[in-house]
């Protein structure tokens, strides 16, 4: 089975962006390395302290697919209770004393990508205008192109096709608490049927599915377009109560939700439940959440415990990334210049462009003076549009920098939340996104993005009512809000 992970998680991460206040995501069923305690954590956090023994942790995300299990939040007793009060509802016989009540955990593909839509509309505009006495209304028609980028959450079915079963926990996936998969933690009497609907066949039915959007709203032009950028793929087993029990001589079974009691189908006239598909199961690993003490490298010295891709041990000033790749530069760069204590330094990945494609990207962007270099935010931002706006001014801005190298980092530096192989993808689909604005919204094909060096950067910026102004050029903006 081909690994639908192949990117690593830098999609998967992109595409959890929320702005949700509640806790949200996994539950890490580890001990803390340094006490043995329990930990919780949020879906797109990366380090955190423990609460019993205040060490600095880092969590590792599997590199192949991951599989996580929603807990079973009510009892067989509860389940029963949901049934009748439906039943109840519906004028129909409640469930005999000698119901048969057995759980099961329902695989489900949890799907995390970048969706890139093109949209072509009519845009009419009406003048009134004074002529010869009378007042005349004009009308004019203007093609319009909307082009943008978002995140793409959903999930799937993974087992065997059953009209009785959910086909989606929809958007629950996204914010409900998980654990990672192990059977024994399971719910006693509790089932998990298996995964049997492959990877690839998965994705071939989303990605219909995707292009079925363009016929929502037709087009008054052209054709609207739409493509997923690097579909993320998780495994999500969520629970279910069957109950069946026999009334007048006839079988009926309900499906009971395990998180929130609702029923998912009633069932008349039906034969007792039988997993009978075992035999076609897809024979997968699941990758496991990894923990591990939050340390430098070199001294071992405790590393800040905020969450960031790069820091400076503050006991020996060694450079730690936490992903590596042969094209970084060993040093941290930062606009030359007078920075005052209002400014916030906001990270950059600045990904230096092959010769070849220099001319091709100019143009693509409209002209980035002598620029060759295409600069990614090294900060998530709360949409993938805002990305790809303040990615254009900043390449644009960069060579009327001056950068020097640094070897501390203080408090005025924004914390790099965006790593290198998500930014990496990023550029990609930036790229993608700007080729697409200069074809009448025909969506190109990816050719994929290789720079020719990455430096990591940071650039002053200060408030100005609702925005955040470059202090160095006063010519770069971006949205306050565009920050998570």
């Amino acid at each position: 089975m081909p690994d639908p992970n192949s990117a690593g998680n830098a999609v998967n991460r992109l595409g959890t962006m929320t702005a949700h206040n509640e806790k949200a995501g996994f539950y890490i069923g580890v001990t803390c390395p340094g006490c043995g305690g329990s930990l919780e954590i949020q879906a797109d956090f990366f380090v955190l302290t423990c609460t019993s023994c205040g060490s600095v942790l880092r969590i590792r995300m599997p590199e192949t697919t991951p599989a996580y299990l929603i807990e079973c939040a009510k009892s067989e007793r509860e389940a029963k209770s949901f049934a009748d009060r439906y039943l109840k509802k519906a004028s129909l016989p409640l469930t005999e004393s000698g119901a048969k009540i057995r759980g099961i955990y329902q695989p489900y593909w949890k799907v995390d990508a970048i969706l890139l839509k093109v949209r072509n509309r009519i845009e009419e505009r009406h003048v009134s205008v004074y002529e010869s006495g009378a007042e005349q209304d004009i009308k004019t028609e203007n093609r319009v192109t909307d082009t943008n980028l978002s995140a793409y959450s959903m999930t799937h079915s993974a087992g065997e096709e059953n009209e009785e079963i959910p086909h989606s926990i929809g958007m629950r996936a996204n914010y409900i608490r998980m654990e990672p998969y192990s059977q024994e933690i399971a719910a006693d009497n509790f089932e998990f049927l298996p995964v049997v609907r492959p990877w690839n066949k998965v994705i071939s039915n989303i990605e219909q599915g995707t292009a079925r959007l363009n016929e929502i709203n037709p087009a008054a032009f052209g054709k609207n377009r739409t493509r997923l950028f690097r579909p993320m793929a998780s495994i999500v087993y969520f629970p279910y109560y069957i109950i069946e029990s026999e009334s007048q001589g006839k079988l009926r079974r309900l499906i009971v939700d395990g998180v929130s009691g609702g029923i998912a189908s009633y069932s008349a006239k039906c034969q007792y439940w039988e997993n009978e598909c075992k035999n076609k199961a897809v024979i997968m690993e699941f990758g496991r959440l990894e923990v591990e003490l939050h340390r430098c490298p070199n001294c071992g010295h405790d590393l800040p415990g905020k969450q960031s891709y790069a820091y400076i041990c503050n006991n020996c000033n060694q450079l730690i990334m936490l992903e590596t790749n042969p094209l970084l530069q060993e040093n941290i760069l930062v606009s030359a210049g007078n920075i005052n204590d209002q400014d916030r330094l906001f990270p950059f990945w600045s990904m230096k462009l092959p010769e070849k494609e220099i001319g091709s990207v100019k143009s693509m962007f409209g002209g980035i003076y002598n620029s060759d270099r295409l600069i990614i935010p090294a900060f998530r931002s709360a949409n993938f549009e805002s990305m790809f706006k303040l990615s254009k001014r900043i390449s644009s801005a960069a060579p009327k920098m001056d950068f020097a190298p640094i070897d501390e980092i203080d408090d005025r530096f924004e914390p790099v939340s965006l790593g290198l192989n998500e930014a990496l993808v990023m550029a990609e689909v930036i790229v993608c996104r700007a080729k697409t604005g200069k074809t009448d919204g025909e969506i190109v094909e990816s050719m994929g993005f290789s720079p020719a060096e990455i430096a990591l950067i940071f650039t002053p910026f200060h408030p100005e009512s609702y925005f955040f102004v470059d202090s160095v050029l006063g010519a770069v903006t971006f949205e306050k809000n565009a920050v998570i």
